[in-house]
């Protein structure tokens, strides 16, 4: 397998409880020829962000983008960091996520035949009812087109698309990105090996204030891809006719998944409002 040095680029803000168990699982990836850059813009955690880090022997970057308080960073953190990137590939994770052992390996080796991106699956696992029926909706995600988007790229295919829109964020960034590649004509591929995030103990309060920050974000990018968008937001989908059995294994899941949808959406619309209000 041909070599190549990969950076994996992690924001942070407020992660430490999340980070040693998130460095651990990159440091016994297959792959090895991996540098981690930690970028913090001042979190109130970040004293302990650092001391972990510099446990995995990682490079820290503090930034500190300038955005309105409540909405989300890490679309230009991302891009500032992939600017002092010394591999020939990025992968951008969160620091609540936990990589299987040959995700980076998987994910190369698409590279070395032919593939400019890669889309790496999630799962998910945490406490409580609530984890267990976002566990249940990351499985509908698996393989669908409107959903998943590749988080590796090579670096030549990252400058040339010049990364993230950094006037898009909450979820519309990583798609706005996978469309720009499909529109160039690189080529995306998708890994077996997941990569797990961890839920922690979940509340649907926690989901809740999640989902509005996630639409206050939603028009940018409705505005610029609206018809993509479309397909992206509507809250039947046909990952869900098409796994339709996972309901029926998992009643009190699909249970709970239906009145997190239900609440999710609400406080999506309340997002929306609000940013309608705010302009």
């Amino acid at each position: 397998m041909k070599k190549g040095l990969v950076s994996i680029i992690i924001p942070t803000k407020n992660s430490s409880r999340y980070l040693d168990e998130c460095l651990a699982h990159i440091k016994s990836q297959s792959y090895k020829d991996i540098e981690i850059i930690i970028i913090d813009g001042k979190s109130q955690d970040m004293d302990k962000t650092i001391e972990i880090a510099k446990k995995y022997s990682c490079k820290i970057l503090i930034f500190i983008p300038n955005v309105k308080k409540g909405l989300f960073d890490a679309t230009k953190k991302r891009n500032y960091a992939a600017t002092k990137a010394r591999g020939e590939f990025i992968y951008h994770m969160d620091a609540d996520m936990e990589l299987s052992r040959n995700v980076v390996k998987e994910a190369i080796e698409l590279c070395n035949n032919g593939f400019d991106a890669v889309i790496l699956p999630e799962d998910s696992f945490g406490e409580g009812p609530w984890a267990s029926a976002k566990n249940l909706e990351r499985r509908f995600f698996w393989n669908d087109d409107t959903v998943e988007s590749p988080r590796f790229f090579k670096k030549t295919v990252w400058d040339t698309l010049k990364g993230y829109d950094e006037n898009i964020a909450g979820g519309g960034d990583d798609r706005d990105l996978y469309q720009k590649a499909l529109e160039r004509g690189y080529k995306v591929g998708r890994i077996k090996s997941l990569v797990m995030a961890n839920e922690g103990k979940l509340t649907l309060i926690h989901l809740l204030k999640k989902q509005f920050m996630y639409k206050r974000e939603v028009l940018k990018y409705i505005r610029k891809r609206p018809l993509i968008s479309i397909k992206g937001y509507f809250p039947i989908r046909a990952s869900h006719i098409r796994n339709w059995k996972i309901f029926i294994s998992r009643p009190k899941d699909t249970f709970l998944f239906i009145i997190m949808k239900t609440a999710e959406s609400i406080a999506g619309v309340f997002g929306v409002l609000y940013s309608l209000v705010k302009r």
